[in-house]
């Protein structure tokens, strides 16, 4: 009651309503001010404080001397300069360091700064008190005076406690509180003053002191107006370069679709939040065409074209539907729907995007998309499982060359995901060199002599074993390891037969991607060098697929390398396009007869009859021919009656680390058919 009898009897109410004005205004900047001073480090926070710290000393000096002008009294009233000058000097003082603490990380932190604010506060109004000079006796309630100062440290760290929260009304609660701070501690401190007037008069005139007052107020209003202003720019500037940060971490920089690391965030926020929607879909898109289109006419034409397409896609898009472009010619989206035909008229527009041709200045192209789809109900509900489940899908579509979407199938997909998996291993183990050689003998026929070894690679995978050649080098072609795959078992072999007691040829399998390598030359001619195995001592063995493909390019590498001494083999003679124009074309050192006509021959006189046809065509062109796959001792027996002038086959040996033995080969090679049955059958 005191409190309010003092405001409302001996205040002018029109100067206390303009002061509580200004605190608010100024409270608000000093808010504002102080949220820049949070989102700052370094100089730029000490600089930040600092007109911080101007800014809320000013309100709080403003608001005191705008209030002080409104007190009436009898007695005459002079203002010393200089203390008054100091009471603003000694608030801005203690707010910098109040403000820094403030702003430091800590859960109490807000609250010790606040404090520290608002005894700065109070030494402010009671040294700008001791500047009201005033022609009576001065007397002084200290126990109100003590309630002043509890009241603004209490607000002030309440004010300031409550920015540190995340609490979207922080704000305003801050502002209101400071206010309440800076003006209960002023009229609690004015109630604790008591003037016994010796003298009447006035010192400064009503008029003077409410023009003072509103020329204050104006002062004020622009230096925080200022500071404010200055906080709203960095704050809206700061805000600009983060939305610009984002969105260009975010989206794709060509088209402007979300990226994948957007793509992925939306999926997983889908997940938590259902939206309304029952269902959820993924659906991977891979163009076709789309290559042409780059070796055609550039990558900018392909730039255009990828542009052009998210335009088209993007504007089909519904609610519940997002589509993003992942790298590449690859895009994805992700749809929420409440019913399957949702999802299948989503996917129609999709497929309508690509019907027409996209028209360019320079050219015209026509591309379609293979597109895979995994459901969230069915599929797991995992962001990253999901996209991996569709993007199997749309393999399976790119590989059956279809343009209707393939729906993830786990047991389709599954050996589609385990051949991924298998090429990545595949690789690992190309950087590892984790791969080795295994060595099948050659043999002569009928001296049973060794002629040298077949280097055949060899995979021990830690998890699943001995891979079989022929499940990985089929997977290594196609995904284009194939050439650092014989590279490796090219240099590989040259080094562990250069170390052979036995001056034994070593042949290695060249396959048709490695032949149509213009490196290839340099490549072996390296590998001898470095090993130091003589040229003659290496043989290259391909099979007549690997010439048909570029024959005059094929021919000059073969040229190259027989020029350098090297042995040059034609393999699996029998099952390729042309066998006897390839023989016209290069003259091959041997001829190897495919296993499968071997395995015949036992049984099938036509396959005999292939047999002594090669045999008689292979002396003829003097190239001999090495009967592959021997397993029989009839079969040696037959091989060695119709002319064949070598042999390999688990008969006399096995792919092994180790060496054959030259005396067990030779004893072999030796017997009778009957007899061989039976040494075989011991071996």
């Amino acid at each position: 009651m005191r409190v309010a009898l003092c405001i409302a009897r001996e205040h002018d109410l029109r100067l206390v309503a303009l002061a509580l004005l200004v605190c608010l205004i100024g409270s608000a900047a000093s808010v504002q001010l102080f949220s820049r001073v949070r989102a700052s480090a370094g100089a730029s926070r000490a600089g930040w404080v600092i007109l911080a710290a101007v800014s809320a000393g000013t309100m709080v000096w403003a608001t005191h001397f705008v209030a002080m002008m409104a007190f009436r009294t009898s007695a005459p009233v002079v203002l010393d300069p200089l203390t008054t000058l100091a009471s603003l000097l000694a608030v801005m003082g203690l707010a910098g360091p109040g403000l820094a603490i403030a702003a430091r990380p800590g859960r109490w932190c807000g609250a010790i700064g606040g404090a520290v604010i608002g005894a700065g506060v109070a030494v402010m109004h009671y040294v700008g008190m001791a500047a009201y000079r005033v022609d009576g006796i001065v007397t002084w309630d200290w126990r109100y005076v003590a309630a002043s100062v509890v009241l603004s440290c209490a607000l002030t760290a309440g004010a300031f406690h409550r920015l540190t929260s995340s609490a979207r009304a922080a704000g305003v609660h801050a502002v209101a509180l400071l206010s309440l701070a800076v003006a209960t501690l002023h009229f609690t401190g004015m109630a604790a003053m008591q003037i016994t007037v010796l003298r009447l008069g006035d010192g400064l005139s009503n008029l003077t002191m409410g023009a003072l007052a509103v020329t204050t107020t104006v002062a004020t209003c622009i230096i925080v107006g200022c500071a404010a202003i200055s906080a709203l720019i960095d704050g809206h500037t700061q805000s600009e370069s983060y939305r610009r940060l984002r969105q260009m971490a975010m989206h794709d920089g060509l088209t402007d679709l979300p990226n994948r690391t957007s793509f992925i965030a939306e999926l997983e926020q889908r997940f938590l939040i259902h939206g309304g929607y029952a269902c959820m879909a993924v659906v991977m898109l891979d163009l076709s065409r789309f290559k042409v289109v780059n070796d055609t006419y550039g990558h900018q034409a392909g730039d255009q074209l990828l542009v052009a397409l998210a335009a088209r896609l993007a504007a089909q898009l519904e609610p519940g539907e997002l589509i993003a472009r992942l790298g590449g010619d690859e895009f994805a989206a992700v749809v929420s729907y409440d019913d399957a035909d949702d999802l299948a008229r989503f996917l129609d527009r999709v497929r309508t995007a690509f019907d027409a041709p996209f028209v360019f200045e320079r050219f015209t192209a026509s591309i379609g998309a293979n597109i895979g789809v995994a459901l969230a109900v069915h599929d797991g509900f995992d962001a990253d499982a999901l996209l991996a489940k569709a993007d199997l899908a749309m393999y399976r579509a790119k590989s059956a060359h279809s343009t209707k979407p393939c729906f993830y199938d786990a047991q389709m997909d599954d050996a589609v995901r385990e051949r991924r998996e298998l090429v990545a291993d595949l690789r690992k183990a190309l950087d590892g060199a984790a791969f080795e050689l295994h060595y099948q003998v050659q043999a002569a026929i009928p001296s049973g002599e060794i002629t040298g070894y077949e280097a055949l690679i060899r995979w021990p995978h830690q998890t699943r074993g001995m891979v079989p050649p022929a499940l990985f080098i089929p997977l290594a072609e196609k995904s284009g390891d194939i050439v650092p795959l014989s590279i490796w078992i090219l240099r590989q072999a040259c080094f562990e037969a250069a170390l052979w007691p036995n001056r034994y040829p070593v042949a290695v399998n060249l396959s048709p991607v490695h032949l149509a390598d213009p490196r290839l030359i340099e490549t072996v001619r390296a590998a001898l060098a470095d090993s130091g195995l003589p040229p003659e001592r290496l043989s290259l063995e391909l099979t007549e697929s690997a010439i048909i493909h570029d024959r005059r390019f094929a021919l000059a590498q073969l040229k190259a390398l027989k020029e350098m001494g090297i042995g040059i083999a034609l393999d699996d003679f029998g099952v390729g396009y042309s066998s006897l124009d390839v023989l016209r074309s290069f003259p091959f050192d041997r001829i190897k007869l495919d296993a499968s006509f071997v395995a015949e021959i036992e049984h099938d006189d036509q396959a005999v009859s292939i047999l002594r046809s090669v045999a008689a065509l292979g002396v003829t062109l003097n190239m001999p021919v090495l009967a592959e796959g021997v397993e029989e001792a009839a079969q040696l027996a037959i091989v060695m009656r119709e002319g064949c002038s070598a042999i390999q086959g688990y008969l006399i040996g096995k792919p092994s680390r180790a060496l054959a033995d030259p005396a067990q080969v030779r004893r072999t090679m030796s017997l009778k058919p009957r007899e061989i049955v039976a040494g075989a059958g011991g071996g």
